[in-house]
């Protein structure tokens, strides 16, 4: 955060700031954390049902992620009944690297404000996923938050705040939501106890 001291300079900055070229940001956004090729982490969730069976849950899990784009989330407390395990190791949806938008999607620009950037990104392979809604800070090159918009008429959306650990930015926590036919939920989560670059086998993440 800048610190607005010289009072000639407030009118100046409260003015919108002009638009980065969208090339630009994913250009910033690919690049934001050069020297990190994996990780993992603790995840600590809490899970709110809307729907049957209508129950609150708290989740202890390791999040993996190894680049380009392998991540896992495997839970292993606080799951409420025996076999949902696996069920609730698919609400965190899987994120691309922003440096694999462009390969991975039809990327194009709803909007951009000078601080905030809409992108919306179509996937070039047909799936659920129609398109996501991705809003990115143009100072900070993050994204902010993601609505995946699926074909069943459902959606799930996310918001992330950042931190640093070891000279990386790295999501600490997020809020969500889902909404798909028969199946409605919030979510919160803390990220926390990150190893930076361990070796991770690809094994890991097809188990």
């Amino acid at each position: 955060m800048k610190f607005f001291a010289p009072l000639a300079m407030i009118a100046t900055l409260t003015l919108p700031l002009r638009a980065a070229p969208a090339g630009d940001l994913l250009t910033r956004m690919a690049s934001l954390n050069p020297n990190l090729h994996a990780f993992t982490a603790t995840l600590h969730a809490r899970v709110s049902m809307k729907s049957f069976p209508f129950l609150t849950a708290n989740l202890v899990g390791t999040y993996y992620y190894k680049e380009p784009d392998k991540t896992k989330v495997a839970f292993t407390k606080g799951v409420p009944i025996a076999g949902l395990a696996s069920q609730f190791d698919t609400l965190y949806a899987h994120i691309e690297n922003p440096s694999r938008w462009q390969h991975v999607y039809v990327v194009a620009v709803v909007s951009d404000d000078g601080r905030t950037t809409v992108f919306k990104l179509t996937p070039r392979k047909q799936g659920n996923v129609q398109h996501i809604d991705a809003t990115v800070d143009d100072k900070r090159a993050t994204v902010t938050s993601m609505r995946w918009n699926y074909a069943n008429g459902g959606y799930a959306e996310m918001a992330n705040s950042y931190g640093r650990v070891q000279g990386n930015v790295l999501v600490q926590s997020q809020t969500g939501h889902v909404d798909e036919p028969g199946y409605v939920a919030d979510l919160s989560s803390t990220i926390d106890n990150y190893t930076i670059n361990p070796t991770l086998p690809d094994s890991i993440f097809t188990q």
